[in-house]
């Protein structure tokens, strides 16, 4: 057995589906109306067709979306940051901040209440942090990356990739 992907549920399929066209940059990969299958590997269900599939009772409460959140990369976090502030109705859970190992991330609400994580690839977080002058090891040590890893994207910002 293998994991394939996670599936949430959400309570408007078309809101849900533009909110993560719109926002997310998600291509829809298959679309059966009920069921929305999104290239960053989840998918969406319609709540009225989950609870017909499962018997699930209404009377466990609409905030489960808060147990667990999706997680998103950004390269260019600050042009998604800006991006993220024109749109109108966005709830934040988390401000912009960075954490002890260098990657800064912010969390927001879909439409139904599930957390949305965005954040740097490390990747972007160490050629960041090479940019400032720090020495392979010193950025090895503070990202908690291999040098291995830090010394592979020293090589590509040198070679301009």
């Amino acid at each position: 057995m293998k994991f394939h992907s996670p599936m949430i549920v959400v309570a408007d399929i078309d809101r849900s589906k533009r909110f993560y066209v719109d926002v997310l940059h998600e291509a829809i990969q298959q679309d059966l109306g009920a069921y929305v299958v999104l290239g960053g590997g989840f998918s969406l269900m319609a709540q009225e067709q989950w609870r017909a599939l499962t018997g699930d009772d209404p009377a466990l409460g609409e905030e489960v979306g808060h147990r667990f959140e999706l997680y998103f990369e950004e390269d260019d976090l600050e042009g998604f940051v800006g991006e993220l502030s024109r749109i109108p109705g966005i709830r934040s859970f988390t401000e912009l901040k960075e954490t002890p190992w260098g990657q800064r991330a912010l969390r927001f609400f879909d439409p139904d209440g599930h957390v949305i994580e965005v954040a740097e690839s490390m990747e972007a977080v160490v050629r960041r942090m090479l940019a400032t002058g720090e020495t392979a090891e010193e950025v090895s040590r503070k990202s908690m990356m291999p040098l291995s890893f830090v010394q592979e994207r020293a090589t590509e910002a040198e070679a301009g990739r």
